[in-house]
C-alpha cells in the first residue's frame, strides 16, 4: 500500500476508545487441538492473564491492567489496545505477538490484514458541553447534525461508507454517528470509526509496512473530521 509520511499527532485528551489489529489465515487445527503452551510462554510477560473466550473457540490473553488484549483463534490473531498510548508502543506489541505466532504456528499465507481505530467524541470529557456538534465536527461529513435547530433533538444517527484507498485493493469502512454513553455521565457522543483492511494473500513480513500505511491513513482521515475548536479542546501534541 503506497502512502506518504505525515507528522504524528496525538492528543492529551484523546477520543480513541480502542485500536484493533487483526490478521487472518487459513484455519490451523493445531491451535484448537491443544492448549497453546508455547505461545503463552512467548507472550506471558506482556499478557500474563489467560482464559478461554466466552464461546470457548479461542484463547484470550490479557495484560494485568486489562489495557491490552490478545486473542488467538485457529484462523486469526487479534490485538486490542485500550487507553492507546501511541503507535510506537502498539507496533512493538504487534511485532511481539506476530513473532510468537510465526514461531509456534507459522502461517503459510495471511488472508486478511486489518487495523481499526474507534473514536468517541464526548463533550463532557473535553469541556465543550456548551458547543453544538457542528462547531466541533466538519459539517460536510455529519449530515443531519448540520440542520439548524435539530442539535438538541437528534437521539441517534448512523452512517457507513466503504471506500478504496490509493486506487488499490486496500479498503476503509467508515462508520460514524451519534451514540448514547452512560458512563461516567449520561450523554450523547459522536462515534468516528475507521476500519482499514485488505483481502488477498500476504506474508507476515509484509504486515508491518501495511499497518504503518493504515496508521498514516487513519491520521489523515481523522483530521478531515475535526474543526479547530475540537482540535484545541483535545489538547494537541506532536
Amino acid at each position: 500500500m503506497a502512502h506518504t509520511t505525515t507528522p504524528s499527532m496525538t492528543y492529551t485528551k484523546t477520543p480513541l476508545v480502542d485500536v484493533t489489529c487483526q490478521i487472518t489465515f487459513p484455519p490451523n487445527l493445531k491451535i484448537s487441538a491443544a492448549p497453546p503452551v508455547g505461545f503463552q510462554e512467548k507472550v506471558r510477560d506482556a499478557f500474563p492473564m489467560f482464559s478461554l473466550t466466552q464461546d470457548k473457540s479461542a484463547y484470550n490473553f490479557m495484560s494485568t491492567d486489562q489495557r491490552w488484549q490478545l486473542v488467538l483463534g485457529k484462523g486469526a490473531l487479534t490485538l486490542v489496545a485500550r487507553n492507546y498510548d501511541g503507535w510506537r508502543n502498539f507496533s512493538a506489541y504487534m511485532k511481539k505477538t506476530m513473532m510468537a505466532l510465526e514461531q509456534e504456528y507459522p502461517p503459510q499465507i495471511l488472508l486478511r490484514v486489518g487495523l481499526r481505530f474507534r473514536n468517541i467524541i464526548r463533550k463532557s470529557a473535553l469541556g465543550v458541553t456548551d458547543k453544538e456538534w457542528n462547531q466541533l465536527l466538519q459539517t460536510k461529513w455529519t449530515g443531519d447534525l448540520a440542520w439548524a435547530g435539530t442539535a438538541g433533538e437528534l437521539k441517534a444517527t448512523h452512517s457507513e461508507v466503504l471506500m478504496g484507498l490509493n486506487g488499490g485493493k486496500d479498503l476503509v469502512c467508515v462508520r460514524h454517528g451519534l451514540v448514547p454513553i452512560a458512563q461516567p455521565v449520561q450523554e450523547m457522543g459522536y462515534l468516528i470509526d475507521h476500519d482499514f483492511f485488505v483481502d488477498g494473500q500476504f506474508s507476515l513480513k509484509q504486515v508491518p509496512d501495511m499497518l504503518n500505511g493504515y496508521h498514516q491513513a487513519a491520521q489523515r482521515f481523522f483530521k478531515l473530521w475535526v474543526t479547530d475548536t475540537l482540535h484545541q479542546a483535545m489538547k494537541p501534541r506532536t
